[in-house]
């Protein structure tokens, strides 16, 4: 399916399920990979991400003991690391980093990594500093294929999240088998919710990771049996409270099993939609979470989504359709490798009639966007999302809200995000076609 057309929502009402955390799965499966005991994984479920990377892992050494829906159990191999076969990265940039990372672990290695077109030539993922702390050396080839060689280097500069906080992280998950054992960095607070996921996962295998000015430094690990359970996903939480807060009318939904995974971005995304005017209930006993919505008053407000990179363009179409000023700064990291998404959902909702702006800092760096909410918009348009699952999330949302039925392209985007998303929106009401 290639795109649909998404009628306006009076409410949405129900009770479902949504995905488990692909982040914090992706960390659980590569710290199985690194724990020379069994690790064992509830809550899981997949994407076309997770799936490749599990693929990955086992050329690495992992081995699957058992399986289920929701669970695994794994065995890791620790340090004693070797790859066989070539691993398929497509164009998951985050596959290409904790390949690479692990590369690093193996004496005389040579692994080759398959891309897509966009990731080949993804100028981002090549990151120099990162090669020279792993000491490794990237070498494109030709049918869009990467070889990654031992390349002893004596410049150690520090790691930045300028591009990802994925070259800190996975340089974190190795560093415990460096003798070294401390990665240099320059980091601001802007994106630290990701890191501290990482320190947390490390922790579960007994490393202690300590930062001070300008290193984040790593004890050893200590291989042991663990068991990993696997929070909701808070992006796809995103998803349904954004679509919630752009439909028109009073909604109520109810997420069963759902499990708080306690992260920086989860509190910051909670405190957002309760400010603007949704209740949220979550019920810890029993794994519940409520989301309500009655008739929202006219709201002002200005808020930095530096902390919600994931979910930011869901929240920028959601508002399109309310009253009100609103005023979102911190954007200037949403505009990645796989689009412009700040620039094309900017331009979609004023597509659909909503009064939205970029905002320029003084150098001329783009940083925030500003809505002049007049209510719903107009819609009854045809809408691109480039290839980019958050851009057509973001499109549907919008179009939620609007006042005629709106056309959307590249749904099978999803699939690399939250792949029942259109299914869970027709089980509260929506209709789609």
């Amino acid at each position: 399916m290639r795109r649909i057309t998404v009628f306006p929502s009076l409410g949405l009402t129900g009770e479902i399920t949504i995905p488990s955390s692909k982040p914090h799965l992706q960390r659980a499966l590569l710290l199985a990979l690194l724990n020379k005991s069994k690790t064992k994984i509830v809550n899981v479920s997949w994407n076309a991400e997770t799936k490749n990377q599990l693929n990955a892992l086992q050329k690495f050494g992992l081995e699957i003991l058992y399986e289920d829906k929701t669970t695994l159990l794994l065995r890791g191999v620790g340090r004693d690391l070797s790859c066989h076969g070539e691993i398929y990265a497509g164009g998951s940039g985050m596959l290409f980093r904790m390949c690479a990372a692990l590369a690093s672990l193996i004496e005389n290695c040579k692994v080759t990594i398959q891309c897509n077109e966009s990731l080949f030539s993804r100028e981002s993922v090549f990151d120099e500093d990162f090669c020279n702390y792993l000491d490794i050396d990237i070498e494109r080839i030709a049918g869009e294929k990467v070889i990654i060689t031992k390349n002893k280097s004596n410049i150690k500069k520090p790691l930045t999240v300028t591009n990802s906080t994925q070259f800190i992280t996975f340089s974190l998950f190795v560093a415990p088998f460096s003798q070294q054992k401390q990665v240099p960095v320059i980091m601001d607070d802007s994106k630290i919710g990701y890191i501290d996921m990482t320190v947390k996962s490390m922790a579960l295998l007994g490393s202690t990771v300590i930062r001070d000015k300008n290193h984040i430094k790593v004890t050893e690990y200590n291989s042991g049996d663990i068991e990993i359970k696997i929070p909701s996903d808070f992006t796809s939480l995103s998803y349904i409270a954004s679509s919630v807060l752009s439909s028109n009318g009073k909604s109520d939904v109810l997420i069963r099993n759902y499990y708080f995974g306690d992260t920086i971005n989860e509190h910051y995304l909670f405190k957002f939609y309760e400010k603007i005017g949704l209740k949220i209930h979550y019920k810890l006993d029993i794994g519940q979470l409520r989301i309500n919505k009655s008739l929202l008053e006219p709201y002002d407000g200005e808020f930095s989504l530096k902390e919600l990179p994931s979910v930011a363009v869901n929240i920028i179409a959601a508002t399109s359709n309310l009253k009100g000023r609103k005023f979102f700064s911190g954007l200037n990291t949403i505009n990645n490798h796989k689009s412009q998404r700040a620039f094309i959902v900017n331009e979609n909702i004023r597509t659909m009639g909503a009064n939205s702006s970029l905002i320029f800092d003084k150098k001329g760096m783009f940083d925030s966007i500003c809505i002049e909410g007049k209510g719903p918009t107009k819609g009854g348009v045809e809408l691109k999302s480039y290839e980019d699952h958050r851009v057509c999330a973001a499109n549907i949302i919008a179009s939620l809200g609007a006042e005629k039925e709106t056309t959307i392209y590249d749904i099978h985007k999803l699939n690399d995000g939250f792949p029942g998303y259109i299914e869970i929106l027709k089980d509260l009401g929506v209709i789609v076609k």
